[in-house]
């Protein structure tokens, strides 16, 4: 660095102001505040790198303010390039294609279940039986049937039949109005009494009425929602009430006097009900339903 004599006061000023240092005090001490910067950062005799690395520094002090402003559009652009097809989405959404539309077909597995059972019911008296279905079975069809004999059991072979009842109660079971029932009367004194009808004399029996399971044309949302009215049909419980009356037949028999028979009867309850289960499959375009 030139000598003292070298510099004027302003030139010290000036060359300071440019570097940011202060510029307060006599000629001495501008000088020697210029003296310990080159010092800091080397004198002209140092490697090129070292002004190159102070001059940048220089810049970036002068210019700090403008560099700021340019790093925030900087980082604003690089913001909006990383999020702007985010935007762009939110704000115009891809159109969802539709939904495929084919033609369905429904097959179902079943499952058959039969329990009999026999029990004596005594006059002027009720048996009640009860059938659980458990959800998420699905029931397409119940029978329901009672058979009943007198045994010749007083002297003198007098035969008689109690008058029986059989109800079947559904209220407590899913959706009972979808299926179609045919039954008998629910009470009936006609009883297999020489034991050659050994038929059900009372019964009630319910069909599912499903839908076409062939060909149904649509999405798949609308074919399975065509079988959603079906789902837990018949499950709950079913509530059968078997009734005997009071069958009274006297008639004198020798030598025993007259004989009366007010006897109970021995039922036999046939209960019997299909659960299915539903498979769903398209069928191509090249090909007929069925």
């Amino acid at each position: 660095m030139e000598p003292i004599g070298e510099w004027t006061v302003a030139e010290l000023k000036a060359e300071l102001e440019e570097l940011d240092l202060v510029t307060t005090g006599n000629k001495q001490n501008l000088y020697d505040r210029l003296l310990d910067y080159e010092e800091e950062w080397g004198d002209d005799g140092d490697s090129g790198l070292s002004n190159a690395v102070g001059g940048i520094f220089n810049i970036l002090i002068r210019n700090r303010v403008v560099l700021g402003a340019v790093i925030g559009v900087l980082l604003l652009l690089s913001a909006i390039v990383v999020a702007g097809p985010i935007l762009i989405d939110m704000i115009m959404p891809a159109e969802e294609e539709p939904p495929e539309v084919g033609i369905w077909e429904f097959s179902f597995e079943q499952k058959n279940t039969t329990d009999v059972q026999t029990f004596f019911v005594n006059d002027d008296s009720t048996e009640t039986v009860t059938l659980l279905i458990p959800m998420p079975n699905n029931v397409s069809e119940v029978y329901i049937g009672a058979y009943w004999g007198e045994e010749d059991e007083q002297p003198g072979g007098i035969v008689g039949c109690d008058l029986v009842t059989v109800e079947v109660f559904e209220t407590s079971v899913s959706k009972p109005h979808l299926y179609t029932l045919s039954n008998t009367d629910a009470s009936s004194q006609d009883c297999d009494a020489d034991k050659t009808e050994p038929w059900d004399k009372i019964w009630y029996h319910y069909i599912l009425d499903i839908p076409n399971s062939t060909g149904f044309e649509g999405t798949e949302e609308e074919a399975r929602e065509s079988w959603e009215l079906y789902n837990g049909t018949g499950t709950g419980e079913w509530t059968i009430d078997i009734t005997v009356g009071t069958y009274t037949f006297c008639e004198p028999v020798d030598p025993f006097g007259t004989i009366c028979t007010e006897d109970g009867e021995d039922v036999r309850l046939t209960i019997s009900y299909t659960e299915y289960e539903v498979k769903m499959t398209t069928i191509s375009e090249g090909d007929s339903p069925g």
